[in-house]
């Protein structure tokens, strides 16, 4: 986002939702700082600060640490308690409620078991969202800003109609209008990985404006940011990736009919059976019951879990390569069950960085996910955020 000129009024707005984007994506910022990024006037940026301090948006929080000896800046941080936003995420796993702050921090969060189908998503909606506006948390209704959310599936141009999502069987469903008709405030519905992805551009651990992201769980998951943006596509379809084929030998998808496609490969449901398979068909004592028990033992370097393991990293360094070859992204975050071993990320690197790319692959460019399952419902708020700063004034 750059400063703008035209119609005073027009420019205040724009600048105030400038300064307010700043210091959400830095966390904290001086008045001389602002004005260096933004190329706005010292005198401009002075001018502007002291009417958000004004309509209590920023706080100074003290003298900001700089080099060399002089007076020391202020440092300047947008407020905590101005309003907040209602944050639901819609996992595979479990579903995911939040009150967020203006800092995008959040300040109130419950979790629920998963329900399935367009009647009962909708009715959890509501229900949640009257329980965080109950909470002891919202003084006043007034206080909160927008609703956001993160689902699975397929959303429209909008961000308006659930088209389709398969984990939680919903078809076009008409998400914000109903939402609408329940509560006075602006709605945004986004695809999870979409928003997780936004999440670690815009406050990750390490900033990027070109990253792949890809989310590994019990579905799958993919995401870009080109430029800055999130890379939609064509009817909102880039990223559906999960029935790619990549391992001709594989088991077949109930979903789609095929055989070896990327959902059968990467998620947790699939690799566990792979290995039962595998232990049943060897006539193994310990046949791994859950993913997690699998995944311990392979850390734990038993047979059974090695094979199985390193077969789904060799196949994932392969797809990987596909997509890194095709846009070449500066980062890769990995979000899901890979999170959880070490042993299978650094082998991950290491097949990644023998791999025949035209230039040699920093292993650096690999890297987890920031918040961990916050991811989608941060990314949410952030977007949520942004449009209302852009409509506060």
């Amino acid at each position: 986002m750059k400063a703008q000129k035209g119609n005073l009024q027009l420019m205040k707005k724009i600048n105030c939702s400038l300064i307010l984007h700043m210091l959400l994506r830095n966390g904290s910022l001086s008045r001389a700082e602002i004005a260096q990024r933004s190329k706005l006037s010292a005198t401009t940026v002075s001018t502007l600060v002291d009417e958000l301090i004004q309509q209590n948006l920023i706080d100074e929080v003290g003298e900001k640490s700089s080099p060399g000896a002089g007076r020391k800046a202020i440092a300047l941080e947008i407020s905590r308690d101005k309003g907040y936003i209602i944050g639901i995420s819609l996992g595979n796993n479990e579903f995911h409620s939040a009150l967020l702050n203006f800092r995008n921090e959040i300040v109130y969060e419950f979790k629920s078991e998963v329900v399935r189908g367009k009647e009962a998503v909708l009715k959890f909606m509501v229900e949640t969202i009257n329980r965080l506006l109950e909470s002891e948390i919202v003084k006043d209704p007034l206080q909160i800003k927008g609703i956001a959310i993160s689902t699975p599936g397929v959303i429209n141009d909008t961000g308006e109609i659930i088209f389709k999502s398969t984990l939680l069987r919903i078809d076009n469903l008409e998400i914000k209008r109903l939402l609408r008709r329940e509560f006075d405030y602006p709605v945004i519905v986004v695809n999870d990985t979409k928003a997780a992805a936004y999440a670690e551009y815009f406050v990750g651990n390490v900033r990027s404006e070109s990253l792949f992201f890809l989310s590994m769980d019990t579905g799958i998951g993919m995401a870009l940011v080109i430029d800055g943006k999130v890379h939609s596509g064509y009817g909102g379809l880039a990223g559906e990736i999960g029935h790619m084929l990549i391992d001709p030998y594989g088991q077949r998808c109930e979903d789609c009919g095929q055989i070896g496609c990327i959902a059968m490969v990467l998620t947790e449901p699939a690799i566990l059976e792979h290995a039962q398979l595998l232990a049943k068909q060897r006539k193994l004592e310990r046949i791994p019951l859950t993913f997690d028990e699998l995944l311990e033992r392979y850390e734990e370097g038993e047979a059974l879990a090695e094979e199985t393991i390193s077969r789904v990293n060799y196949l994932l360094v392969h797809a990987l390569s596909v997509f890194i070859n095709f846009i070449s992204p500066e980062l890769v975050v990995l979000h899901g069950w890979i999170r959880d071993s070490d042993k299978f990320v650094g082998q991950l690197k290491k097949g990644l960085a023998e791999f025949p790319f035209p230039l040699p692959f920093d292993e650096n460019r690999v890297v987890t996910a920031t918040f961990g399952d916050k991811n989608f419902i941060i990314g949410a708020s952030t977007l949520m955020l942004h449009k209302v700063f852009e409509d506060y004034f």
